[in-house]
């Protein structure tokens, strides 16, 4: 059960400021790839999207009748048309035995400026998380899983890899693979790892045979691997991509969806650990789309000209918009 649900929801405004300093050091991650290798915190990410919606940042408030206010903040992907939250606040109030409602506050967050035009808007919680139920009845349904695995590799100077930055025709390889090994629906709400910048791609005998994208923080640094299935020894691949990416001490956090289970066991053969089973969520949004005019009926001078088999006649407005109906 939940509590009574806020009473109402709105976009964050700079007579919030008080309340982002309260719960600054009460957020609750919701984006694994942030909480990991750290990024703007809450009070930093709701100053920027004070500022303007085209920073990408979105923050919504929703104040409670018998109950703190609730506040979300969400960041819009720049590759690709979904957002994802980023923190919800206060963590006390989530981590309850009866969380709170989140319904007004997401709807508060979908209809910001800031996320105008994306499709999904993402979140992550834990798989057995209470608050998740919340997330649910705010309209969020799961469509994947995965884990975070932190490995400290040894320190080694850079040698030649099989990783290495993909040409035009390997990142097409890349794109086939992700969508070789990934279910549809995942598909439609994760981008490929070879859409993004700093996208790597493993090669064997001429042929790629798994895809990497990382991301750096002051924290460590967030791999996402694809590999083949076909690969009789991912402990190889997993090693190699390490001292390509070379963490300088910062520990590596791979994101091994529920796809690539069997990768799990190379990366504890290593020596990395896991984290809890998470579980992403997606809620899709509404696009508003323009509506086509009618076309205006035609005029006798509008007409074509006549031929033999037609006449030169306008067509009626009635029978023009309603083909079927007779008069």
């Amino acid at each position: 059960m939940t509590k009574d649900p806020p009473s109402s929801a709105r976009a964050l405004t700079w007579r919030d400021l008080p309340l982002l300093r309260r719960y600054r050091g009460q957020a609750l991650p919701v984006d694994t790839r942030h909480a990991t290798v750290g990024g703007s915190g809450l009070l930093a990410g709701g100053l920027l999207a004070l500022l303007s919606p085209s920073t990408g940042l979105a923050g919504a408030v929703a104040a409670g009748r018998n109950a703190p206010p609730l506040l979300a903040l969400a960041e819009r992907a720049v590759e690709y048309p979904t957002a994802s939250i980023l923190y919800l606040a206060p963590r006390q109030a989530l981590l309850s035995d009866s969380p709170p409602a989140l319904t007004p506050l997401i709807e508060a967050l979908v209809a910001h400026p800031a996320l105008r035009g994306v499709h999904a808007l993402l979140a992550e919680a834990p798989l057995h998380a209470g608050w998740s139920a919340a997330l649910r009845e705010a309209g969020f349904r799961a469509f994947a899983r995965h884990r975070i695995w932190q490995w400290h590799p040894p320190q080694a100077r850079r040698a030649a890899t099989p990783w290495h930055w993909p040409s035009a025709e390997e990142r097409w390889a890349a794109e086939r693979l992700y969508a070789d090994l990934t279910p549809p629906l995942a598909r439609r709400l994760l981008p490929s790892p070879a859409a993004w910048p700093t996208t790597v791609v493993y090669t064997q005998g001429g042929q790629v045979r798994g895809v990497a994208r990382w991301h750096a923080g002051p924290k460590g640094v967030w791999v996402w691997p694809l590999l083949h299935p076909d690969l009789e020894s991912p402990c190889e691949p997993l090693a190699a991509l390490a001292a390509f990416v070379r963490s300088r001490g910062r520990p590596l956090f791979f994101a091994i969806h529920d796809s690539q289970m069997w990768v799990e066991s190379a990366l504890e053969h290593l020596g990395a650990t896991a984290s809890q089973p998470y579980a992403l969520f997606a809620r899709w949004m509404a696009v508003a789309q323009t509506a086509p005019s009618p076309a205006a009926a035609l005029t006798l001078a509008e007409a074509p000209p006549a031929t033999l088999f037609a006449p030169r006649v306008a067509v009626p407005p009635s029978r023009y918009t309603l083909p079927f109906h007779r008069n």
